[in-house]
């Protein structure tokens, strides 16, 4: 047995094993006298079956599985403790012709690097105070939820919802049989419905309006024909719908109030907070050059595309395109690489890092709080799904890492409209140099 290394980057090995007949042949053999000890043929006796026989009916199955199984030990007694690879190995070419076996693998290595210092960096984080604008806003909005709609005989305005046939017309401004939706029901205080709203303002039950969307080529006309004006009739503000809207934690406006306001607050806190895990993670890669392994790169993508297949019914849509999605994540796969090493050697620096008990009991005593459901429906749960268990797990571990590092690394505080200008900007560049 041979065995030869080349190295195609920093990270990236090309694993090439040669065997032949003297390493192959004895275990081949033995695999087949243990097959003949269980085979039972007409004319000889349990076990005694000719060995030329045993070769000519199972030989060529037998040399597959002890091949496979060979280029597995090798794999784990030779190159991991050697190489200690990272992700699936990727075997290009496996060839076994006349007792002569030839394997390559291309593997992934840790690569080589010093943790950089967490307190020397610096990391933006959204600072914002909930305005009584904000307040005012999700005030009316909340209410707006719980309003009717009531027909009425007025015409159409602002605030108005309108129920339509829509029928496409003709070059000649004639109806197109068949082509028509019906019952289109358009609020006109939304501004998804602002190409409707100028036509249809002022319109009755029984109004036809002529309306043309889209310009040039792609223009097309229709014919709205409006069945049905509805107002919007607003619930009385009252201790039943203050409880009703704030889930029983207000009976007064003012106590509602009180309520969106840190209901809001709380929001913006937890997007924060996402957001600053994001600005720590963006700045930790940022601080640290090293290769990523072409077996990393593609968990990643394979993570990429499951997700995809996920939101898709368990598939790929017809149309995906892989090799331009590859190229298209390449950066995304480079950086996810490279924190799941980061993240590795400091969890190592923070040795202290543990899960404890009460650690995941906190956790469902907080999520089902937060749900409204039993601790132990939530426990009960997780314990029955290994995965999900193991995710939780991961998490727990891993807020417990980002308080850490939050403890050390310095904080650049930056109002809602700074915060936001910043990313914006650096979010259009971004788009604008994967153009060139």
């Amino acid at each position: 047995m041979e065995i030869s290394v080349e190295n195609i980057s920093k990270v990236d090995r090309v694993i090439t094993i040669k065997a032949d007949g003297a390493d192959l042949e004895p275990r081949i053999d033995k695999a087949l006298r243990e097959y003949r000890k269980q085979m039972s043929l007409p004319g000889f006796r349990p076990g005694k079956a000719p060995m030329s026989i045993v070769r000519k009916r199972f030989g060529r199955d037998v040399e597959n599985e002890q091949v496979n199984e060979y280029i597995q030990e090798i794999f784990e007694k030779e190159i991991v403790p050697e190489h200690n690879p990272v992700g699936e190995p990727e075997m290009t070419k496996m060839e076994y012709e006349n007792g002569e076996l030839e394997v390559v693998l291309k593997i992934g290595i840790t690569p080589e690097f010093d943790l950089a210092e967490v307190s020397s960096l610096t990391v933006d984080k959204l600072v914002h105070d909930v305005t009584d604008d904000e307040v005012e806003k999700e005030y009316e909005h909340t209410f707006k939820r719980f309003a009717e709609w009531k027909e009425t005989e007025e015409p159409a305005s602002d605030d108005s919802r309108v129920t339509v046939d829509a029928a496409k017309l003709d070059a000649d401004g004639k109806l197109i049989p068949g082509d028509i939706d019906t019952d289109m029901e358009l609020d006109l205080g939304s501004e998804e419905n602002a190409d409707y709203k100028d036509a249809l303002l002022g319109k009755k039950a029984g109004d036809d309006v002529d309306l043309t969307m889209g310009e040039g080529d792609e223009a097309e006309t229709f014919r709205l024909s409006v069945k049905k004006v509805e107002t919007f009739v607003e619930p009385a503000k009252d201790e039943a719908l203050f409880q009703k809207a704030s889930n029983n934690q207000a009976k007064t406006e003012e106590e509602f109030r009180s309520y969106l306001k840190s209901q809001i607050q709380n929001y913006f806190d937890n997007a924060a907070d996402e957001l600053f895990r994001d600005r720590i993670v963006d700045a930790m890669i940022k601080a640290h050059d090293f290769d990523v392994p072409e077996s990393i790169q593609q968990e990643v993508l394979k993570g990429r595309v499951n997700r995809i297949a996920e939101q898709n019914e368990g598939k790929l849509p017809e149309d995906f395109d892989m090799e331009g999605f590859k190229e298209e994540s390449k950066e995304t796969m480079i950086s996810e690489g490279k924190w799941v090493f980061i993240s590795n050697k400091l969890f190592e620096k923070y040795p202290d890092i543990e899960l404890k008990p009460e650690d995941v009991d906190e956790f469902f005593d907080t999520e089902a709080a937060r749900m409204g459901l039993p601790a132990e429906m939530l426990k009960n749960f997780y314990a029955s799904n290994t995965n999900q268990l193991e995710q939780l797990r991961m998490r727990i571990r891993t807020d417990k890492l980002f308080d850490k590092i939050t403890a050390e690394v310095g904080i650049n505080e930056l109002s809602r409209d700074v915060y936001e200008e910043k990313y914006q900007k650096k979010g259009e560049e971004a788009e604008d140099a994967s153009e060139v």
